[in-house]
């Protein structure tokens, strides 16, 4: 099962392979004021959303917040309470389920058990009146780009998970839809064959070029196979951006927080001018130094977001004057390919800072209860207002 990833070189002209960064793209997904009310709960409020063609597209939040919800509504298994829904330049609100260009793969895969793999995957064409030649055919491509040549014979008792998972994708790409819809689509699999399927299934989106819309609460698989990504919370979309953009610039605390680790230091701004903000913060026990303007009012509350990586830590004093914090450490979790230290600062507040272990071993490494300084770059962090 394991096949090494396709690597693509980046191309010189970012906007060529992102629809999005273009003002003359028309979207292939159009969600406008969306909104889905079960009685007095709020699923999904007010959503405007654009996606376009070929994108591999992730829907990411924790449980309840909505994003399952809006892809059923996508798939049309739930009404909207208001708004609409256009995908391929077609309006879908008077449009059944079974009629709209998509298909939908569920968590549990939902396979026939009395099925072999064969007639499982090719049961919606043959609901469909397709030929028998017709559907052999189909079946056998599917199964080949699935990497499941030689198993159509076999139930699905008789297979692992990671192969139940792929028989339910060929089952859901046969009818080739325009959508494809994905309810977490490897939340069954262990961490290593998830890991696995995650570059299978970018390279199978990548062969069809069908647009992949996939729900998780897993940020890591939304990071790996996503051309974008939308962040939920509370029904709403906090953020949509590409992984490395909603990683490094959060707009809120919530998506800081929940895209990775993050160091969150509070403050007041003391100093801010066009080119850079002083923030006092209890927290840090220091005056954090940011390079750049901030958009704020003066003495207003903020918050300094720092990744644990993003961290220098030395035993000795740095001969930088500015964003140095003092602390202990106090505990150490080694990983084998990092090790993650947490520091006490002198205010009580705990830091989380991540280093990668390059060498096999170092002659004085850091301890338990050792004083350490843990500094930054100047372009390191991101101040959020909220």
């Amino acid at each position: 099962m394991a096949t090494s990833p396709q690597l693509h070189m980046a191309n010189p002209d970012p906007t060529t392979e992102k629809p999005w960064l273009k003002t003359d793209e028309k979207p292939f997904i159009r969600i406008r004021n969306l909104t889905k009310k079960f009685g007095d709960v709020v699923a999904v409020n007010d959503i405007s959303l654009d996606i376009y063609e070929n994108e591999l597209f992730s829907l990411l939040g924790g449980s309840g917040c909505g994003k399952s919800t809006l892809l059923r509504m996508l798939a049309g298994f739930e009404i909207p309470t208001s708004g609409s829904i256009e995908i391929d330049g077609q309006d879908m609100s008077s449009v059944a389920a079974h009629a709209r260009p998509t298909n939908m793969m569920f968590q549990s895969y939902a396979l026939f058990p009395h099925m072999n793999v064969a007639k499982n995957v090719g049961y919606g064409l043959r609901r469909d009146g397709v030929s028998r030649g017709e559907i052999d055919t189909r079946v056998t491509e599917m199964l080949s780009l699935v990497q499941l040549d030689g198993y159509g014979a076999r139930k699905p008792s008789q297979l692992s998970g990671g192969q139940r998972q792929r028989v339910a994708l060929a089952r859901a790409l046969i009818k080739r839809p325009k959508l494809l819809l994905l309810d977490e689509p490897l939340g069954a699999l262990d961490k290593k064959l998830r890991e696995e399927t995650q570059f299978e299934l970018i390279n199978i989106q990548e062969t069809l070029g069908v647009t992949f819309i996939v729900v998780t609460h897993d940020q890591e698989e939304a990071m790996t196979l996503s051309s974008r990504i939308g962040v939920m919370d509370i029904g709403t979309i906090a953020q949509v951006g590409e992984p490395q953009e909603v990683y490094e610039f959060p707009q809120t605390r919530y998506v800081a927080d929940f895209i990775g680790s993050v160091n969150m230091f509070e403050g007041r701004v003391i100093k801010d001018s066009p080119n850079a903000v002083v923030i006092h913060s209890e927290d840090a026990g220091i005056d954090l130094h940011v390079p750049h303007g901030v958009s704020c009012m003066p003495n207003q509350k903020m918050w300094f977001a720092i990744r644990p990586e993003k961290f220098e830590i030395t035993a000795t004093k740095p001969k930088a004057t500015k964003n140095v914090i003092k602390g202990v450490v106090e505990d150490i979790a080694y990983l084998g390919g990092q090790s993650v230290y947490l520091v006490r600062l002198p205010g009580g507040k705990l830091v989380r800072m991540v280093r990668a272990n390059r060498d096999r071993g170092a002659e004085k490494p850091i301890t338990w209860e050792q004083q350490v300084y843990l500094t930054w770059a100047p372009s390191a962090g991101v101040v959020l207002s909220s």
